[in-house]
């Protein structure tokens, strides 16, 4: 019977080698350095130095990515505040033009036969939040000509909305942009007709292909023969997703602290 025998495999020495290579390098840096400290100082910035300048390039970009998107959005808040301003300067201005031609024609109505023969003049009585949100109260009614339907001005050339209903004493007025009412409006600049959406407290909006030529401060009026402003636009909403963008108006003039308002009756 022949023996067998299991050969044995050779040691892996290049573990061993990797270590004495390791050792050697230690001694000869550490050498070196005792030796020449000043060279060694020399090649070791050499060698680091690329790679200082790069962590440096690094972080300069990465601050002035940062710094940008913060300057973008800033700038994005900034002009969103300024619309938002000129809107409401732009709205002041219309508020104090009426309240000044309401002074006046109050002032000059009993001169004034052309605007009596068409408009009967009424004091507001209540107002939100004493009547039912976008009406008003006012001290007319059947007894002085005023019936049902009937169209309501802020001034003779503001229309604000019509008669709801009428007692011989008093009337009960709701205002075009009560809640989910509708009413057909026409932009005066462009002729272009819309139907205008009623979001309460004197405010509409309209949604439009993003296209259409409609700008800040577009004056929408109500068709008839003697065309009056019904809202002008403060702002437009676009969303970069849609087709569409959202328009919102109000009615010139501050409604709810007007003293007096006029009715053009149907019976005249």
């Amino acid at each position: 019977m022949k023996m067998r025998y299991h050969l044995k495999s050779k040691p892996d020495k290049s573990g061993r080698n990797k270590i004495i290579f390791v050792s050697v390098l230690f001694i000869i840096l550490s050498l070196a350095g005792f030796l020449f400290p000043n060279a060694l100082r020399t090649i070791s910035f050499a060698i680091a130095r690329p790679l200082w300048s790069a962590r440096l390039s690094l972080t300069d970009s990465l601050i002035n990515i940062k710094d940008y998107f913060i300057f973008q959005n800033i700038l994005i808040l900034r002009n969103k505040e300024l619309e938002n301003e000129l809107a409401s300067l732009k709205l002041k201005e219309i508020d104090y033009g009426i309240l000044t031609l309401q002074n006046q024609e109050l002032k000059n109505l009993l001169g004034r036969t052309d605007f009596l023969a068409n408009f009967i003049i009424s004091r507001v009585l209540s107002k939100p939040p004493y009547s039912s949100y976008d009406t008003l109260i006012i001290d007319i009614g059947l007894s002085d000509g005023v019936s049902k339907g009937d169209k309501v001005y802020l001034s003779d050339n503001i229309i604000i909305g019509t008669v709801k209903n009428s007692t011989p004493r008093s009337s009960q007025v709701e205002l075009f942009s009560s809640g989910n009412s509708k009413v057909e409006a026409v932009l005066s600049r462009t002729g272009e007709t819309l139907e205008l959406l009623g979001q309460g407290g004197a405010n509409f909006k309209v949604e439009v292909p993003k296209d259409m030529d409609i700008v800040l401060g577009d004056m929408f009026v109500y068709p008839s023969i003697s065309p009056a402003a019904l809202g002008s636009v403060y702002y437009i909403y676009v969303n970069s997703q849609s087709s569409f963008k959202t328009i919102y108006l109000r009615i010139p003039g501050n409604i709810f602290s007007s003293k007096y308002i006029f009715v053009e009756s149907q019976k005249q």
